[in-house]
């Protein structure tokens, strides 16, 4: 049973849950497909609701598992949190379980919002001084060179180039650039 703790704007999300008789424990199909309702922070109307799938039916006992869009069309807004309430009917008896997950921008959007410029662009030190360094959970590395190169990689993925900035050893001129 379970669901990731945040999804990003835009991407989807998927929890699952397994069923169980209540006089035995044992994983046993539902009588009906559980249902889910989603709410946002402790607000009390429903933003999504629907019917979770079987899965690997052949294979599985009382294995559901749903795949929902985090998008604003479905009502999801960043740095919110939400909580899917799911209930399921086993041998005439209801039970339930909740999951909680926030939603959030992608590091690229984040930084484009933040700052308001786009891929390949050059931001000035002042634009640079709106990111807050405690919201940029990534690191600088040094690149080797005549001319010094830094880049911020995402935290995530440890890979993903977000800013780059280079340092020439010949001018005293600095730019930075967004590898976003």
């Amino acid at each position: 049973m379970g669901c990731q703790s945040s999804v990003d704007i835009g991407q989807n999300l998927t929890f699952s849950i397994c069923t169980h008789d209540p006089d035995t424990g044992a994983l046993t199909d539902a009588d009906a497909l559980p249902t889910y309702r989603i709410y946002e922070d402790e607000t009390a109307t429903a933003i999504l609701t629907g019917s979770m799938a079987k899965l690997d039916d052949a294979n599985t006992t009382g294995f559901y598992s749903e795949l929902i869009a985090c998008t604003t069309a479905n009502g999801f807004e960043a740095n919110k949190t939400y909580t899917i309430y799911i209930t399921a009917i086993v041998d005439s008896d209801t039970g339930g379980i909740a999951f909680s997950f926030r939603a959030k921008l992608d590091l690229a959007t984040e930084m484009k919002a933040i700052t308001g410029i786009t891929e390949g662009g050059t931001m000035t030190w002042q634009t640079l001084a709106k990111i807050d360094a405690a919201w940029i959970a990534g690191k600088w590395q040094t690149k080797s060179g005549e001319t010094s190169v830094y880049e911020l990689l995402d935290a995530d993925d440890d890979t993903t180039v977000i800013l780059e900035m280079t340092l020439s050893q010949t001018t005293p001129q600095r730019s930075i650039t967004v590898k976003i």
